[in-house]
């Protein structure tokens, strides 16, 4: 599995987030991703991608969060370096988590 460390050293959390939430999880994978979780009041959101290739925001309830967070980002982990393959599997991310 890829080795995410806290996204600017940390500073993020507490923070707003693109989604106007407020930042409780912020991962980075150096160089290749990021994976946010912001909550909101309605919710939460996730904004995550790998840089160059994809972005995506979704939303979710507080009590899905986490999970959703895990997966997502062990799916992010698991990215095919082939650009051909990437292509395919950015596909399937983006219906599998919007």
């Amino acid at each position: 599995m890829a080795e995410w460390v806290p996204a600017e050293k940390g500073q993020t959390i507490g923070q707003l987030g693109t989604e106007d939430g407020v930042i409780i999880k912020d991962e980075e994978w150096p160089g290749i991703g990021r994976i946010t979780l912001e909550q909101k009041r309605t919710g939460c959101a996730i904004t995550c991608g790998l840089y160059g290739s994809f972005f995506l925001t979704t939303y979710m309830t507080q009590a899905e969060s986490d999970a959703k967070y895990v997966a997502m980002k062990a799916a992010l982990a698991a990215s095919p370096d082939d650009l051909e393959e990437l292509e395919v599997w950015i596909d399937k991310f983006v219906h599998r988590f919007q």
